[in-house]
């Protein structure tokens, strides 16, 4: 399984994860200021007060990364900013393979065994990260994916969800500790599915629900070429953390196959499904829509991301139609 994101929904009918619904694209990177000339935290800049707003008013903004560096997305703008790196204790942090939101719009990021809080800076510079906990793994297991669960899935509060190098998903404590949730399932020949790179959950008419991008794997070797759009099943996901026995977590395909792999991020906004291709070294970083038939098309590449987006996340307060319920 590859590096992945988990993403959870919006207070806003906005981006579930890091992209835009305007087909003109992204913005790139910018300098340090905001398209007027002011300074970051000013005049509707880049301030993490605006994370989650409780109300659903004011900017909602998307939180993206790579590897090594936080990006802020404001959907009104469409406009990614380079927040800075992260650090812990003022030396490079570990390798970050994802990110995740709750509705307070705290920031929590992941490595593969590790788990920290993200103090993000009110203008660009260092994003100071503190442990939490040791993700309490097995033998060559190592986690790519994080999101919360919205409140009421897994438990009366949010929860932690994060998804193994088998594409395995897994409810988190906060000390660590974790309850095996399930796996994809096979496909018609009998090969594993396991997670290409992303989970989302949100809640629609007041039912939560869930798309992962999937890719079969017979013998081991993962088709990193064309993921599959899928629906989680929720309610197994729910009777697994209740009764401790893992379960089914595909409980349908959106489609045969996007016609794009290592899809490491998932989105969507109102009816619509968007994803982060990130591709090899001769091929710069993508954003993927995906049609109402489960097949994608390019709408924008990211060129200045060299190493490819790894991650992404926003505040878990979202009511948004895609699937019928």
């Amino acid at each position: 399984m590859k590096r992945a994101a988990i993403l959870v929904g919006l207070a806003v009918p906005l981006f579930l994860f890091g992209g835009c619904g305007n087909h003109g694209g992204f913005g790139q990177p910018d300098s340090g200021t905001e398209p007027d000339g002011s300074p970051f935290g000013m005049d509707g800049g880049f301030q993490p007060s605006d994370a989650a707003p409780p109300d659903g008013g004011g900017v909602t903004l998307i939180y993206a990364h790579t590897d090594t560096e936080l990006y802020t997305l404001d959907p009104t703008t469409q406009m990614v900013v380079d927040v800075g790196p992260f650090q812990v204790g003022g030396a490079a942090a570990p390798t970050i393979t994802d990110l995740a939101v709750n509705a307070a719009g705290d920031v929590w990021v992941n490595s593969e065994t590790e788990i920290f809080t993200a103090q993000v800076p009110t203008s660009p510079g260092p994003v100071a990260l503190t442990r939490v906990a040791t993700i309490a793994t097995g033998n060559s297991q190592a986690f790519y994916a994080l999101g919360f669960a919205p409140a009421g899935v897994l438990g009366s509060g949010e929860t932690l969800v994060g998804g193994d190098n088998t594409g395995t998903l897994y409810a988190i404590a906060s000390n660590g500790s974790t309850t095996e949730l399930g796996a994809f399932g096979t496909d018609s020949s009998g090969n594993p599915y396991e997670l290409s790179g992303d989970i989302v959950f949100y809640t629609q008419n007041s039912e939560p629900l869930g798309l992962a991008t999937i890719r079969s794997c017979p013998k081991g070797t993962c088709n990193e070429s064309d993921d599959i759009l899928a629906e989680i099943d929720v309610a197994a996901m729910q009777t697994a953390y209740q009764t401790k026995t893992p379960g089914n977590m595909n409980k349908q395909l959106l489609g045969s196959g996007t016609g794009y792999g290592r899809l490491y991020g998932v989105g969507a906004w109102n009816n619509s499904v968007y994803a982060f291709s990130r591709v090899g070294s001769s091929v710069p970083a993508q954003l993927i829509q995906i049609g109402a038939s489960g097949t994608g098309s390019v709408l924008q590449s990211f060129p200045s991301i060299s190493s490819g987006w790894s991650g992404a996340g926003v505040t878990t307060n979202a009511v948004i139609t895609i699937l019928p319920n």
